[in-house]
């Protein structure tokens, strides 16, 4: 990809107001279709455990990428680093028969202080007009994304915040819904800064086109160690049972009053971008641990399954080796995100260092992508004679060529499909035919653009689907 003079033109940029923006920008969410993930190698290795648990997270992360046809960028220290490392990255993945052109490893100095945690350091990206030209927006420390942005000839520009002690700005301390509806960010408790709600806050509003901002208090700052949105109107969100603790090894231990307080500051503040309730799905996280042999504290609060990273239709979530808690972290996503392969990564040793795999990754999402926005039906739906309808709203810089409802009930085997009609600018809509009383519907949508490019919503259909029962 080459950046050409007429992209640059596309930013708008001004000394005088001291910040550059696209016109109408919209942030994705994580569930979105993403084309490459970002890392820095650097691996925490204790003494008891194998090359294979410290490398876990590079390790799965690769084959996840090459699974779901993604690039993987992995920034390591060059030879002449003072950061270098006995392991050797080329012979650890060829040893393990990870050898393949979606595997990028980049020899680079360490950038300043924010490896290995990409996730911090990285890039926010936006789309101009929702699904146009991608953008690459950096805070003045986000040393990663500067660089990533200059390394694949993305639009790039610096943002300087007006209040900087408002909110942290690192990149796991941002959760949005990608239709701009809100960003829900964080605070540190001993900024003695309150709960609060922003409308068109500076610069989520001007650089990611989100209309509300929720602050809440966290005493762990970041918002992915205890809330992961996995859809518009669904979050997982950490649990910490008082029983978890030794006060005399970990002094967090009233974590969850914080964590609890920020789901009710959610429920009071914020609907989805439907006008619904969120909902919240609770997993508890791995007790504290303390190991005499290394002299090492995994905290609670930090070993958490919120953490997770979503590639397409494969989800990485965080495993701290601490039974049965990884195990039913891991049933529990399988429940909720049905349809999605759902891989365990240990993290262990990088929880000790307050930090998962969500922590060491960011994505970049997909060039050309296609946009839907749709409000599903869910639960129990009133008959109707004249059937029920189904709405979405798609977009694509290249046009949409098509959309196709795919339905079905409990008493067919194969799903029907019907030409949703474009009947308003980007809006489609088709018709699934009346049915019973008792009648289960599973549904879902297919679109295509004029380029041939298909996405699906749900992305994992007809794995999992919408369903709803008529009364």
């Amino acid at each position: 990809m080459k950046l050409k003079l007429s992209i640059s033109l596309l930013i708008f940029c001004s000394s005088w107001f001291g910040y550059c923006q696209t016109s109408n920008p919209r942030h994705p969410a994580e569930w979105e279709e993403i084309s490459s993930v970002i890392m820095e190698f650097r691996y925490f290795k204790n003494s008891d455990e194998s090359w294979d648990e410290a490398l876990d997270p590079f390790i799965k992360t690769a084959k996840a990428c090459i699974e779901e046809g993604i690039n993987l960028y992995i920034l390591k220290p060059s030879n002449n680093s003072k950061y270098r490392h006995q392991a050797n990255l080329d012979f650890i993945f060829k040893a393990r028969n990870i050898n393949s052109p979606f595997v990028h490893i980049i020899s680079k100095d360490t950038i300043l202080g924010s490896y290995p945690w990409a996730r911090d350091h990285g890039m926010n990206f936006v789309y101009k007009n929702d699904v146009e030209q991608a953008y690459l927006y950096n805070f003045s420390e986000d040393y990663t994304g500067d660089f990533i942005a200059k390394q694949l000839n993305y639009p790039n520009a610096i943002i300087t915040p007006k209040n900087n002690n408002d909110y942290y700005t690192d990149g796991g301390n941002f959760l949005t819904d990608g239709h701009g509806t809100f960003n829900i960010a964080a605070t540190d408790i001993t900024e003695d800064l309150p709960t609060s709600l922003e409308l068109k806050y500076d610069y989520f509003y001007q650089y990611f086109g989100i209309l509300k901002t929720l602050n809440i208090l966290a005493p762990f700052v970041h918002v992915d160690y205890f809330l992961k949105l996995i859809n518009e109107e669904t979050a997982i969100i950490s649990y910490i049972p008082n029983n978890n603790y030794d006060i005399s090894i970990d002094e967090y231990y009233d974590h969850q009053y914080y964590i609890d307080q920020a789901v009710i500051s959610i429920s009071h503040y914020l609907k989805s971008a439907f006008g619904r309730e969120l909902k919240f799905i609770p997993i508890q996280n791995a007790p504290t641990t303390y190991d005499k042999k290394t002299e090492t504290i995994l905290h609670t609060s930090k070993a958490t399954y919120t953490n997770s990273l979503i590639l397409n239709k494969t989800v990485l979530v965080p495993q701290y080796n601490i039974e049965p808690f990884d195990s039913i972290a891991l049933n529990t996503y399988k429940k909720t995100m049905s349809g999605y392969k759902i891989v365990g990564v240990n993290c262990k040793q990088y929880g000790e260092f307050s930090g998962a795999i969500h922590c060491l990754t960011h994505e970049i999402y997909a060039n050309n992508p296609i946009y839907i926005k749709h409000k599903w039906h869910q639960g129990i739906v009133k008959n109707n004679l004249g059937g029920f309808p189904i709405s979405v709203v798609a977009k694509s810089s290249d046009g949409i060529k098509k959309a196709i409802l795919y339905w079905k009930t409990n008493q067919t085997l194969t799903y029907q499909s019907l030409q949703m009609k474009n009947i308003e600018n980007d809006i489609f809509e088709a018709i699934i035919p009346a049915e019973k009383s008792g009648t289960t519907i599973n549904y879902y949508i297919k679109i295509q653009n004029n380029n041939g490019k298909v996405i699906q919503k749900p992305m994992v259909a007809p794995k999992y689907s919408y369903s709803f029962i008529i009364k």
